[in-house]
């Protein structure tokens, strides 16, 4: 059984399981996969027509991700052969990870293993309806509504897309700038940020993905990039702002759904990690609804 490194022309490979799955999450995409395939080591292989993803997670070591085109019929087959290949290691603490509520229940229905769940609660992604964070109405985004208002009332912006070498550059140096005001308080992911963004960029075309940037006075204020998963969904990616400019945040936030992704019905805005700070910014948003996502032993 060889395990792939995951690289850009297998894109359509994955694609072509990502597509077909009724899977929530961002973690499936395929540039979700390539934007952290070196901090998390991804790699993919096929067993009998199904895709199978290893990733490495700090706190979590390595494991595999929900297979993709399983059946009720070959279930067992790849879970013995995915066991009998953990044999040759010794850091392998569970055996899944990713996984959503569907394959937990069909481990429960076609398996007979004695398998034990537990609740990545830090991984749980928050999905919003995508019209709630454009429109901003009510009493619960009157906060947000009035950064917005603010900073379109105090600064005169210009709104460009990351198609080019000089827009890149900006993005980098604010990333730069960002995580040098902050790397007290950033994890191993967000310190390998840069080095991913920068990696995205260079096949910013090739993976599909939407941007915007925005400056102010010549200077970039915020960028992000997200991507549109189907007519009902749009993921975002990354996001960053520089906080001098008051409001920059929900501005960014509105004008990229706005302007990238009001024909889809919900925007997954990813995991907090277990920052604090980042979950409290992302449940003030008031999500609809959380992607939960299980680790699992067998």
């Amino acid at each position: 059984m060889h395990f792939k490194s995951l690289s850009l022309e297998d894109k359509d490979i994955i694609n072509k399981y990502s597509k077909n799955s009724n899977l929530e999450s961002y973690e499936y995409l395929f540039s979700s996969l390539y934007m952290w395939r070196k901090l998390n080591n991804v790699k993919y292989t096929i067993i009998d027509g199904v895709l199978v993803i290893e990733k490495n997670e700090e706190g979590k070591g390595t494991f595999y991700a929900q297979p993709l085109g399983y059946s009720k019929d070959n279930l067992v087959n790849i879970i013995e052969l995915l066991l009998k290949r953990n044999e040759n290691y010794t850091d392998r603490e569970y055996l899944f990870g990713d996984v959503d509520d569907n394959f937990i229940n069909d481990l429960k229905e076609y398996t007979d293993y004695n398998i034990e769940v537990i609740e990545d609660i830090d991984d749980f992604e928050y999905v919003y309806k995508t019209q709630d964070l454009i429109e901003l109405r009510g009493r619960k985004y009157h906060g947000k509504k009035n950064h917005v208002n603010s900073f379109e009332k105090t600064y005169d912006y210009e709104i460009k897309t990351i198609d080019n070498k000089y827009v890149m550059k900006d993005c980098i140096n604010l990333l730069h700038k960002w995580h040098e005001e902050v790397l007290e308080t950033v994890d191993r992911e967000m310190c390998m940020e840069i080095d991913a963004i920068r990696d995205v960029f260079k096949e910013i075309h090739e993976l599909d993905l939407k941007t915007i940037a925005v400056y102010v006075n010549d200077e970039l204020a915020g960028f992000a990039i997200g991507e549109l998963v189907n007519d009902k969904l749009a993921v975002i990616h990354a996001e960053r702002g520089e906080i001098q400019y008051k409001g920059i945040y929900a501005f960014l936030n509105k004008k990229f759904l706005m302007e990238s992704f009001s024909e889809t019905e919900f925007v997954n805005r990813q995991e907090d990690t277990g920052n604090e700070g980042l979950r409290k910014a992302k449940q003030s948003y008031h999500p609809t609804k959380m992607v939960k996502k299980y680790l699992v032993k067998l």
